[in-house]
């Protein structure tokens, strides 16, 4: 199962980075920060349960990511940086480890009790 992830996590990290740097801008029905949201709550986890990493680890590379990103875009010429998308990854990484780790808090409880 390990592996699989790890698949998954690299295919993720390739798509992030295609639509991050990609010239062509898509036209979504809800806002760009809630997709950021949503892309570094996927993210955090992912790259938390494909590496086994601590959630100090996942939270800064994940934030390393988020960085390097929008640094990235404010050189590209078709592209903008902005700190609220920076804003919106950092809450999405937060609250995607803060919601695995009540999640996992919440199973090992369940499961010890039968």
């Amino acid at each position: 199962m390990n592996k699989i992830l790890k698949i998954i996590f690299w295919i993720y990290l390739a798509a992030i980075l295609f639509f991050s740097f990609s010239p062509f801008v898509t036209q979504t029905p809800v806002s760009d920060k809630i997709l950021h949201f949503i892309e570094f709550f996927i993210f955090s986890i992912l790259v938390k349960e494909a590496y086994r990493m601590s959630y100090w680890g996942s939270f800064f590379y994940s934030v390393f990511l988020s960085v390097f990103i929008e640094a990235v875009q404010y050189f590209l010429p078709y592209r903008t940086a902005e700190y609220a998308d920076f804003s919106a990854d950092l809450l999405g990484i937060t609250s995607g480890l803060f919601m695995y780790f009540v999640i996992k808090l919440t199973y090992l409880e369940l499961t010890s009790k039968e």
